[in-house]
């Protein structure tokens, strides 16, 4: 016998697979396209080069974050197409040396999102206003990265919530009419720096009407999340062999919650609900986390997902996939966690 709760979640299901499972944006998240640079965020000239010639090879559409995001409400007209956004952040000068004149002659848009303290910093590693206007006009997209690159998500102990979130309001505020200074317009996008993100700052990006990126794994949902996903292509991620299976890659029928992924030293082994993603059941459903393989579990309360094992301090994800309706096509999408040490101190970056 279907119970009421078990026939409503049917309903949704249903009403997510037609409105959404077709949906295929994948954005693409660079840093360095370099090979004298940190390996976890950098991309080999020449694989940066094969990334391209693939996506062309094989039919994508080359969007721009505003062109996609203009669209979703209107209708379903793309809703098939193979579409790709490519995106950089921290504006490093190998942008304009390296990745700039490929994708020019290709006429593809791009975006980058910058942190403008850093722009026009001595010592070269980092673009000048006058490199980032000459991408624009060529249909760049220059968007929000904060002014310092600043490790927002991590509350002060010494500050009230309200104290902290007017502060990095403000800080966005600052780098939005930096950017529009010097070059006229931006769009309201904002890249969280790390990827790092407390849904109280989530919320404050929103009512500000800026859409917000993170740096987890996975197509873009329509709607789309309120953190929306990218797949990073620095360092292991780079793989040619990896990213035609990413670029292929599909939003799971729902559109997935924002959840808290900040830990404490305590909360070792997080679960997550994943019902969200519109499945009826966990049947098919491949998750992994730092430690390995993940069994999603079907309980009354939905598809609960949880490590194995204690996470490790750091940035960590739990990766979900699925195989959908088109063979070689997986649903993909990676829950976002930020674990501190067992003293409840911050991680350092590597």
């Amino acid at each position: 016998m279907i119970t009421t709760d078990r026939f409503l979640l049917v309903l949704v299901f249903l009403f997510t697979l037609l409105h959404n499972s077709a949906h295929a944006l994948v954005i693409l998240q660079y840093h360095h396209i370099a090979d004298d640079t940190p390996f976890s965020t950098s991309t080999k000239p020449e694989v940066f080069a094969a990334h391209l010639e693939h996506l062309a090879q094989s039919g994508f559409n080359i969007v721009s974050l505003s062109e996609h995001f203009s669209q979703q409400n209107e209708g379903d007209a793309s809703a098939n197409a193979l579409e790709v956004a490519i995106t950089f952040d921290d504006a490093y000068r190998s942008i304009f040396t390296e990745a700039f004149p490929l994708l020019r002659a290709r006429g593809w848009p791009f975006t980058i999102f910058v942190a403008t303290d850093l722009v026009g910093r001595p010592g070269g590693r980092y673009l000048a206003w006058d490199e980032l206007k000459a991408m624009k006009a060529a249909g760049a997209e220059i968007a929000n990265h904060s002014t310092g690159h600043q490790h927002w998500a991590r509350k002060p102990v010494n500050k009230s919530l309200q104290a902290w979130s007017d502060e990095f309001l403000q800080d966005t505020l600052r780098a939005q009419e930096t950017l529009e200074t010097h070059l006229d317009f931006a769009p309201k996008h904002y890249a969280l720096p790390y990827g790092e993100y407390h849904p109280l700052l989530v919320n404050q990006l929103q009512a500000a009407n800026f859409l917000v990126f993170g740096q987890h794994s996975g197509a873009v949902s329509r709607p789309a999340p309120l953190v929306i996903p990218r797949f990073p292509m620095g360092g292991p991620y780079a793989n040619l062999g990896s990213f035609k299976t990413k670029v292929l890659t599909r939003a799971f029928p729902g559109v997935p919650a924002l959840h808290n992924p900040i830990l404490t030293g305590l909360e070792t082994k997080p679960m997550i609900n994943a019902t969200a993603l519109g499945l009826l059941n966990a049947r098919g459903l491949n998750c992994f986390g730092p430690n390995g393989a993940i069994t999603p579990e079907s309980k009354h309360s939905g598809i609960l997902i949880q490590a194995n094992a204690p996470l490790p301090a750091g940035r960590a994800r739990y990766n979900c996939t699925q195989m959908s309706d088109q063979p070689g096509r997986f649903y993909w999408h990676s829950y976002f966690w930020m674990k501190q040490h067992s003293d409840n101190t911050w991680y350092a970056e590597p």
